[in-house]
């Protein structure tokens, strides 16, 4: 009994043995220093711009949502979308008394108030607002100070109308990419915590959910993108303007959208309208895809759903990497014990063969289960640890590796006899 004891411990010791190795852990050091240097020293080479930019407004989950998405239309019947056309108040005011005549449980309008026009109009408009005791107007949050964490302002929407109704602010999250990925569920502003635009609305038609938005407390949301224009019931002015129809079947205890959503091409096509990643063009995309009252009717209906993106935390992504690394080293000192000439190849197929698999998992788990693994660090490592082995080992039998040369035995390649 004892001796077998004693042969398991030295087993054991022996795969400790194989597996923590200095040598590769020194090398996967020198992998994520580098990976450091080039993410924290970005050189300002113009001519590399476009390049970067391309790379920056580009995520694998991407091809989820315009190659993965199921193709088959599935219609919100919860929400309705109604297109302004070009802003007039004297319209839309005509318009929010159909609306509101329908008896709709919430209505949201994405038109900027910000200032008086003319008399006639305003007046109109103040009234249709303040008949509306479920409408969220679209404001705007301006001079955010990063020393006290909060906006200074609210604009986009005039005190005249303002004090009538409810507002949240229409902002995306400023980032690197022209994409809109994300959005901010509350801020804290200099007259106290505001609720987003899509936020505001999910409040008014069911409670229950946005407390659940809140309970998450998170400083941005990923939006989950489950439809298009084309899942919504679309309304123009002048189908809402015909007194003829009759329009409670179609508004009655749904949520209204009003905001620009022109189908007509060339009819200010960039008005509002935003890249996203359902765009069909995700690499060298060159036009907008989805109008922002589209997009605040995923963010509701995600919110509604209660189908959020779930990230895995950013410690596991990194651990993941370096472990994902470490082991690719490990694999190669093997297969350059045992194939010595052909071992440069056959590294660069089980690279290329990697990268292939986790594009296939990283989508997969987004796909099904709404999990978002960022292995930017990942893949990055995956890239760079055999040149860097290939440099390491070429700078240790150079005379001038001195640095190298000078480091004890164990971090350095051991030879099989």
């Amino acid at each position: 009994m004892e001796n077998s004891g004693h042969q398991t411990k030295n087993i054991m010791i022996k795969m400790w043995r194989k597996l923590i190795q200095p040598y590769a852990a020194l090398i996967t050091l020198i992998v994520f220093i580098l990976i450091w240097l080039f993410s924290t020293v970005r050189p300002n080479l113009h001519f590399l711009n476009p390049f970067n930019y391309g790379l920056k407004d580009y995520e694998i989950t991407d091809i989820v949502y315009s190659r993965m998405r199921d193709e088959q239309i599935k219609m919100e019947d919860r929400i309705v979308i109604v297109n302004t056309g070009r802003p007039d108040r004297t319209q839309i005011a005509q318009m929010l008394k159909r609306i509101n005549a329908a008896q709709p449980k919430a209505i949201g309008i994405d038109v900027l108030f910000s200032g008086r026009k003319e008399p006639a109009g305003d007046s109109l408009l103040l009234a249709g607002i303040i008949q509306s005791e479920n409408l969220v107007l679209a404001s705007e949050l301006e001079n955010y100070r990063e020393d006290i964490g909060q906006f200074q302002a609210i604009s986009g929407v005039d005190s005249f109308f303002n004090q009538h109704a409810r507002t949240g602010y229409v902002n995306f999250p400023s980032t690197e990419t022209r994409t809109i990925r994300y959005f901010s569920p509350t801020e804290e502003t200099a007259e106290g915590q505001a609720f987003s635009f899509a936020a505001e609305i999910a409040r008014l038609y069911d409670p229950a959910a946005f407390e659940k938005l809140l309970i998450r407390r998170k400083d941005l949301e990923t939006i989950h993108y489950s439809s298009n224009a084309s899942s919504y019931l679309h309304f123009e002015p002048e189908t809402i303007l015909d007194t003829t129809i009759d329009l409670t079947a179609q508004l009655s205890g749904k949520i209204v959208l009003m905001g620009y959503s022109s189908d007509e091409e060339g009819d200010c096509p960039l008005l509002d309208k935003f890249y996203t990643p359902l765009n069909p063009s995700y690499s060298g995309r060159s036009d907008p895809d989805m109008y922002g009252i589209i997009i605040h009717a995923n963010i509701i209906q995600m919110v509604l759903d209660g189908r959020y993106v779930r990230h895995v935390p950013g410690w596991l992504s990194i651990l993941l990497a370096v472990l994902c690394c470490y082991w690719n080293v490990l694999i190669v000192d093997k297969i350059e014990d045992k194939y010595p000439r052909i071992y440069h190849p056959i590294t660069r197929v089980i690279q290329v063969i990697e990268l292939v698999l986790l594009f296939f998992i990283i989508s997969v788990l987004f796909y099904a289960f709404r999990l978002k693994l960022d292995f930017t660090y990942g893949l990055f490592a995956l890239a760079l640890y055999f040149d860097v082995l290939l440099s390491y080992e070429g700078f240790s039998k150079r005379r001038h590796g001195r640095l190298i040369n000078k480091l004890p035995r164990i971090f350095k390649k051991e030879k099989p006899e």
